[in-house]
């Protein structure tokens, strides 16, 4: 993925994320109807999501995960 396409971890800002598999049902179905989309962070391993559809500034944080 190129960097300008990259999401930035909101835990610690860092570019190194990549995609996550989906878990749960809610994850699969209606995470997929809204777009959005899991993401891992490689340096601190938080697990995040972000919308698809929207610009990179726009993420939310699983802090269960």
């Amino acid at each position: 993925m190129p960097e300008s396409n990259k999401r930035s971890c909101p835990h610690c800002g860092s570019l190194e994320t990549s995609r996550s598999h989906r878990h749960s049902r809610v994850e699969r179905y209606l995470l997929r109807v809204i777009g959005v989309l899991p993401y891992r962070c490689q340096n601190c391993d938080t697990r995040f999501y972000a919308f698809s559809r929207f610009g990179a500034g726009t993420s939310v944080t699983d802090k269960a995960a």
